[in-house]
C-alpha cells in the first residue's frame, strides 16, 4: 500500500529490505516477500538485504520479481563488489574482480579520501569501519597478524595506517600468488 500511494505521488522507484524493522540486523531477508510490492506497481522495485554476491543478486531478483538490487553492509571493504555485481547481471560470463594493485589504491584512496573529507580526527574514527573490512575481506592470517590488524584500525598516524594497507594488500598478493 505504501508503494502504491508513492507511485501515485510520482515517485520514480522505490526500495524495500527484505527484513522488518524488529530484526535490524538479525535473521535473513525475505526477498520473496518483495514480490507482493512488485506485483502491485509498476514503477522499478530494488530489493534490498543481505546481498552479498552474483548469486545472491540472482536469486533476490528471481524471488522478488524486482528490477534492481542494493548492496549494503557487504561493500565495507569490498567496495568493489557493486561493479562486479552489475557486471554479472548485465550478462557479463566472467565479471571481473580488481586486481590486488587496484584494490589497494582504492583502498589507499578511500582512507586518504575520507581524511580529506572529515579532517584528520573525525576522518581516522570514520575510516575504522572501512579498514576493519579491507582487513576481514583481504588479510592472509598468515602474513598480516593480529597485531598488525589492531594497529591499523587503532592507530592516530595516517602515515602508519598506509604502510598497513600496504602491507594487508601485499599479503593478498601473496596469497594469490601462491
Amino acid at each position: 500500500e505504501l508503494a502504491q500511494r508513492a507511485e501515485q505521488a510520482g515517485v520514480a522507484a522505490v526500495t524495500v529490505h527484505g527484513r522488518t524493522r524488529n530484526q535490524f540486523y538479525k535473521g535473513k531477508a525475505d526477498w520473496a516477500a518483495i514480490r507482493a510490492v512488485t506485483d502491485a506497481v509498476s514503477i522499478p522495485v530494488i530489493v534490498n538485504g543481505d546481498c552479498l554476491s552474483l548469486s545472491d543478486a540472482r536469486a533476490m531478483l528471481a524471488q522478488s520479481g524486482g528490477q534492481g538490487v542494493m548492496i549494503g553492509r557487504a561493500a565495507t571493504g569490498q567496495p568493489w563488489l557493486a561493479g562486479f555485481i552489475a557486471q554479472g547481471l548485465a550478462g557479463s560470463d566472467h565479471p571481473r574482480f580488481p586486481s590486488v594493485e587496484e584494490r589497494k589504491e582504492a583502498a589507499l584512496e578511500h582512507y586518504e579520501g575520507l581524511l580529506s573529507l572529515y579532517g584528520h580526527k573525525m576522518g581516522i574514527r570514520d575510516a575504522r569501519k572501512h579498514l576493519a573490512g579491507y582487513a576481514d575481506h583481504q588479510a592472509n592470517p598468515l602474513h598480516f597478524n593480529d597485531e598488525q590488524r589492531l594497529r591499523l584500525l587503532t592507530s592516530l598516524d595516517p602515515v602508519e595506517v598506509r604502510h598497513l594497507l600496504i602491507a594487508l594488500f601485499e599479503t593478498s598478493a601473496e596469497k594469490v600468488a601462491a
